[in-house]
């Protein structure tokens, strides 16, 4: 899992999630040995130890990171500059990780998991927050 934790971070380095705030990127990993799939949202709260009432939304990949990659302004050289960057992230995500989607745990606060299945069945990937009022 060193080997995927360090792709990760080396990929995510530097960059961040732009919502109302903007949020780097950290690893994580969940025990979740022997599946197949990635869990359905009920299933996610239990592992994450969050009440089974919390408000989750599940998006693809693609989606959640359509900001910085197909929706950028073409007119701030910044985010044109990073935007190969965010690409690689995903081609990356996709590519070690199976079954991999994105949970948006809570409201206001949003807790935003980028999770799949390592090849170990854990569930693992980045989180960060997306702050939305």
């Amino acid at each position: 899992m060193s080997a995927l934790r360090d792709e990760l971070e080396r990929a995510s380095s530097d960059l961040v999630y732009s919502s109302e705030s903007d949020r780097p990127f950290e690893f994580f990993s969940i025990n979740h040995p022997g599946r197949n799939s990635a869990p359905l949202p009920g299933d996610f709260l239990r592992l994450a130890g969050k009440p089974p009432n919390t408000p989750i939304e599940v998006r693809s990949v693609r989606d959640f990171f359509s900001r910085h990659t197909t929706t950028s302004d073409p007119y701030d050289n910044r985010a044109q500059n990073i935007r190969p960057r965010y690409e690689e992230l995903v081609l990356l995500l996709e590519r070690r990780l199976r079954d991999v989607k994105v949970y948006r745990v809570g409201r206001i606060e949003v807790e935003c998991y980028v999770a799949g299945l390592d090849d170990r069945g854990n569930l693992s990937g980045l989180k960060t927050i997306a702050v939305e009022t």
